[in-house]
């Protein structure tokens, strides 16, 4: 779902760059690679079934999602199901999950008898195992796994920064003792835990005697725990990738020392007592009917976070955001209709945010 674009243009994948950066993962151990059916406005399917040709497929496990929110009936499954075969230029689909589950979405699919049509498409080849991706809270999540027993997988948003939310580290354990896979999303938080640090936290990572980069801890973090089966890291430029691949290297279940854990908690609190915003850029507020370009405001308003106590380089981000974010898309053309944070998996409250940020950024200085 980031794979790198043309302009600014998330449905516009720059196809030659995304190409290449799948194949050298998939050419350095990379075998597994998630998609879904909005990624990249429905482009993102394409291009992943296109970097699969010339042997690639029976290298790598596919996982992508039933857009369980346009779901109505059976046929509507099968229909998704199709289209996404044909994106993807495969005839079956390793892991198939139900995209964004909540309580809502999950009561929904129920109804619907979902697990019947999935048994039906596993027997016919169409897809290998069923699984969830998951944005509610820890009851709702056991409250799933505990509802069917054919469950292969789940897929959670987990990173040192969100322990405690969702299904954090409560539901990551119970989903394993359970006998599920653990995929895990957003381990960098949308790459917010990437970005170069302030420099009070900074001074907190220098302490560290193996030196890593932002991303890597934040990766390691995730790696380091025996109940995750693989992390997901959305790459926009061929060096993130090499990067990764490199990272991955050195990833094992207990790498982390215990004062190497000790760091990323400090560094957590730090970065709470800065603001720091729970966006991770999953795009899901979007379209915003008044155009406002909700992630990418908040993208900037998390890099004025992470500048905290640094006026020139906050004073850079305001300069940046003016000039790359357009008049009509800004956050003060928000009316406050809500609509947004209806659709947001993390329950941010867009609005206030909103506010803040035009108040930051677009108010006469």
């Amino acid at each position: 779902m980031r794979l790198p674009v043309i302009d600014g243009d998330h449905a516009k994948i720059e196809e030659g760059e995304a190409l290449k950066m799948l194949r050298y993962a998939f050419d350095h151990g990379v075998n597994y690679v998630d998609s879904a059916y909005p990624y990249h406005s429905g482009n993102s399917e394409v291009v992943v079934g296109k970097a699969l040709r010339d042997g690639y497929r029976e290298k790598v496990r596919v996982a992508t999602k039933m857009p369980t929110w346009l779901v109505k009936s059976h046929s509507d499954m099968d229909k998704y199901l199709q289209e996404q075969l044909s994106r993807l230029q495969t005839d079956y689909i390793d892991f198939y999950l139900l995209h964004g589950l909540d309580k809502e979405r999950w009561s929904k699919m129920r109804e619907l008898d979902v697990f019947e049509w999935a048994e039906n498409a596993i027997a016919d080849g169409k897809i290998k195992y069923l699984g969830f991706s998951f944005h509610d809270k820890y009851e709702v999540f056991k409250e799933i796994i505990d509802g069917y027993d054919g469950w292969t997988l789940c897929q959670i948003q987990y990173n040192y920064m969100d322990e405690e939310d969702q299904a954090g580290t409560k539901g990551l354990r119970y989903a394993a003792s359970k006998g599920l896979a653990v995929v895990v999303m957003e381990p960098i938080k949308g790459g917010m835990l990437g970005l170069p640090p302030p420099p009070e936290i900074r001074a907190v990572w220098d302490e560290a005697e193996i030196k890593r980069s932002p991303a890597e801890s934040a990766l390691q973090w995730v790696w380091n725990h025996p109940e995750v089966s693989v992390a997901l890291s959305g790459m926009s430029t061929m060096e993130q990738v090499i990067e990764n691949v490199k990272n991955a290297s050195r990833s094992k279940p207990g790498t982390l020392t215990e004062k190497e854990l000790d760091l990323i908690s400090r560094v957590r609190k730090m970065y709470r007592q800065y603001g720091f915003i729970g966006c991770t850029g999953c795009r899901y507020c979007t379209p915003c009917p008044e155009g406002v370009s909700i992630p990418e405001i908040f993208a900037f308003f998390n890099e004025y976070y992470v500048k905290y106590g640094d006026e020139e380089a906050q004073r850079k981000v305001k300069d940046k955001y003016l000039s790359s974010i357009d008049p009509e898309k800004r956050a003060k053309r928000c009316i406050k209709c809500g609509e947004c944070e209806g659709k947001c998996p993390q329950q941010l409250p867009i609005r206030n945010l909103l506010s803040d940020a035009s108040w930051n950024f677009e108010r006469e200085r």
